[in-house]
């Protein structure tokens, strides 16, 4: 359907713009918790899964209005409302590893996580949903 290819068309260029990346870089390596993610975005694996402070983050595919179609969808485009780029993408585990935890500040589902970083006068924000096999990533954008 008309969903899965705007979907699929930016899974395609984010595939694209790593290969960029990681021919412009210098060190090679990415470090452990990227390469998760960019495995996870290539196919390699079928979730990407963090253990962050203990705690074991999840990243699925979910649906458009969740996870990971959810966040390309919607926030990986140039002007989209909360843009990412393909390194804020990559670097996804940095916000709730390096970000503060936000309490209940403008979240109305209380059950729900957020964690914000400022990078590079970004504000970059992932909520997470706790359930009992991890923490599953609900979005993540660019406030």
């Amino acid at each position: 359907g008309k969903k899965l290819s705007i979907y699929s068309e930016r899974l395609a260029k984010l595939k694209k713009e790593i290969k960029a990346i990681e021919s412009a870089r210098k060190k090679k390596r990415w470090k452990a918790n990227q390469k998760i993610i960019i495995d996870y975005i290539n196919g390699v694996t079928k979730q990407a899964e963090f253990i962050i402070n203990t705690q074991k983050i999840i990243l699925k595919d979910g649906d458009s209005n969740k996870g990971f179609i959810h966040i390309i969808e919607r926030h990986y485009c140039r002007g989209c409302p909360g843009e990412l780029d393909a390194i804020d993408i990559i670097n996804l585990s940095e916000v709730i590893s390096r970000g503060i935890k936000l309490n209940d500040i403008g979240i109305s589902n209380k059950k729900l996580n957020v964690y914000q970083l400022n990078k590079n006068g970004k504000i970059l924000k992932v909520v997470l949903n706790p359930n009992s096999f991890g923490e599953l990533v609900v979005t993540y954008y660019n406030v």
